[in-house]
């Protein structure tokens, strides 16, 4: 088939003034250290924060990485200036091409190539260049872009190598991206581009369907055949209306009596009105107490207490007073009933109003509607048009829901299609796939003791799932933190060497302190990457690694590479990547 990606060389990584020594990379196997520089001292013991995640991080800048996701963002001005160039020295295919980039203008990097110079202004731009400095040679096919490569091609140290699809910081929750796998396993992009974009359709679908169905049935009181069933009971409801509403108007006399039944009905509208008014004052008057009645007698004892101080105060009869009270009583009492008297009088008027002009109309509507369906000419128009008002915007939902449903059916039938094609594709790359899977079990040998290990790559068939293909593999004891670590590079390194993945693979591979794992696991995987070197001699393999992991197996002679002519940067407390010590903002 022939290669399908330019070979990238990596050669040198370096900075415009010097703000950390330059790194020159080799073919095979390249190691970046954090050593001891002290045993006397704890300080000069410590391997650990001494430079090696942010050598990687400046090569990852100098690849086009998002700055403000990447540490290099948070080292002070003072360590490293925004307009200090980091620059990249790399060979694809046969061309050198050096890359540019600073802080100051990270979204435009610049590229040398050929002696010419090419400014980008946008980052997007750079990366669509980068593209087909890598891809040239694949015009008009589906390709990964260049930075979903190279997160597989360099994991961020924070994915904690827990897994072979997860590639970037955990704390992100990127979803997995199959691209680059499916692309070195020579899987069409196309098929799986197509099912995704089905899957997003379906998502879409659900969406609107789930919230169309939860409005047609009342948040799910009700279920859709019922809608059905109370849409046809409405609709049919709705034709008898129409039917009688037309028979209705077309009758001669309704043209000649439309106005009069109208100004009827307004009539008794305020008739009507009126009268609750009158009624409802009327039931007031009837329910007030009745006037306070001041018993004779009592009257008579007050009157005889108070009758030997009035002095020269005329002074009346007792017969007087009394009758006085008892006038007062009186007019009380006339007051009351002659309102409701008046009140009562009002509403028998109005009442023989609204039966003379019911009469009239009723015999007007007997007339013209002559089935009886139409009683009340206002009434009917209003409900006919209520009705017709609810039976559309139901008729509308269930519409809206069978055109949903209809098109879910339609997509999941789609998107099985398109499985099947997929899984088709697979079925004809199975030489391919078994010399991978031969290739992992080579690598699990040297590196377990065993080939108790599997590899698998099939759709997903679930409705649920958003991934539509699962490449899952399997090695001895994994599950837990070091074996599932050990996995990552038994699979990255199978990428990289099996004889038809590396035609699509640009045979560099960046691993940051993957190995914190145990020590005879540590030195096979060592051991197996320096056999693969002296093998081939078109690869890369830069590894950081703390020293002192390896120290002990380095004497005993464990480690059949010389590590020493192996390393390309080595880092301490005192000789620090930076140079200097700070805190990241």
């Amino acid at each position: 088939m022939g290669k399908e990606i330019k070979r990238i060389r990596i050669n040198k990584l370096s900075s415009e003034n010097n703000v950390f020594d330059e790194i020159v990379f080799h073919d095979g196997i390249n190691l970046i250290l954090g050593e001891k520089y002290d045993d006397s001292r704890i300080q000069g013991r410590k391997t650990n924060g001494v430079g090696k995640s942010m050598c990687i991080e400046f090569l990852d800048f100098c690849f086009l990485s998002d700055y403000d996701k990447s540490r290099v963002s948070k080292i002070p001005e003072e360590v490293l200036p925004l307009d200090e160039s980091i620059t990249l020295d790399l060979t694809v295919g046969d061309e050198n091409i050096i890359i540019q980039r600073n802080r100051k203008n990270h979204e435009k990097p610049v590229f040398f190539r050929d002696s010419k110079t090419v400014q980008f202004d946008k980052l997007q731009d750079a990366k669509e260049y980068l593209k087909e400095l890598f891809f040239g040679e694949l015009t008009g096919k589906e390709v990964p872009s260049v930075r979903n490569l190279l997160s597989v091609l360099i994991r961020d140290e924070r994915s904690e190598f827990m897994d072979i699809l997860k590639c970037h910081d955990l704390s992100r929750r990127i979803p997995d991206d199959l691209t680059v796998h499916l692309f070195f396993l020579g899987i069409s992009l196309d098929h799986y581009k197509k099912v995704l974009i089905t899957i997003k359709e379906i998502e879409k679908n659900g969406t609107v369907l789930k919230k169309t169905k939860k409005e047609l049935t009342e948040n799910g009181t009700k279920k859709i055949a019922d809608v059905k069933a109370g849409l046809n009971a409405l609709e049919a409801e709705l034709s008898q209306l129409e039917e009688a509403m037309d028979a209705f108007k077309s009758n001669d006399a309704f043209m000649s009596m439309e106005a009069e039944l109208v100004e009827l009905e307004n009539l008794l509208d305020q008739l009507r009105r009126k009268q609750k008014v009158l009624k409802s004052e009327y039931e007031k008057i009837k329910s007030l107490p009745k006037p306070e009645q001041v018993d004779d007698s009592e009257i008579e004892l007050v009157y005889n207490q108070f009758k030997t101080n009035l002095g020269r105060v005329v002074v009346k009869s007792l017969n007087e007073v009394i009758s006085f009270k008892n006038k007062v009583e009186e007019f009380q009492r006339s007051l009351v009933n002659q309102k409701a008297k008046e009140l009562g009088q009002q509403i028998e008027e109005i009442s023989e109003q609204i039966r003379i002009l019911d009469d009239q109309y009723a015999e007007k509507i007997r007339i013209i509607d002559k089935k009886g369906i139409l009683k009340n000419l206002k009434t009917g128009f209003r409900i006919y048009e209520s009705k017709k008002e609810s039976s559309a915007h139901t008729k509308f939902l269930f519409e809206e829901y069978e055109k949903y449903d209809k098109q879910k059916r339609q997509l999941n039938i789609k998107k099985q299609q398109e499985l099947l094609d997929i899984d088709a594709e697979i079925e004809l790359l199975d030489e391919e796939i078994k010399s991978f899977i031969m290739t992992i079990s080579d690598i699990h040998e040297a590196v377990m003791g065993n080939r108790e290990c599997s590899f698998d790559i099939k759709s997903k068939q679930s409705g649920q799932s958003k991934t539509p293909i699962d490449i899952t593999l399997r090695i001895y004891d994994d599950g837990s933190h070091s074996v599932d670590r050990t996995k990552v590079f038994i699979y990255d390194m199978a990428l990289m060497i099996n004889e038809y993945t590396r035609d699509r693979h640009p045979l560099f591979l960046v691993h940051d302190n993957i190995f914190d794992v145990d020590q005879d696991t540590l030195v096979q995987c060592l051991n197996y990457a320096y056999r693969q070197e002296e093998r081939h001699s078109d690869f890369q393999y830069i590894l950081t690694l703390n020293r002192d992991k390896i120290e002990n197996e380095e004497r005993k002679k464990l480690i059949n590479m010389d590590v020493d002519a192996h390393e390309v940067a080595t880092f301490t407390k005192k000789k620090k990547f930076l140079k200097k010590d700070y805190q990241e903002k």
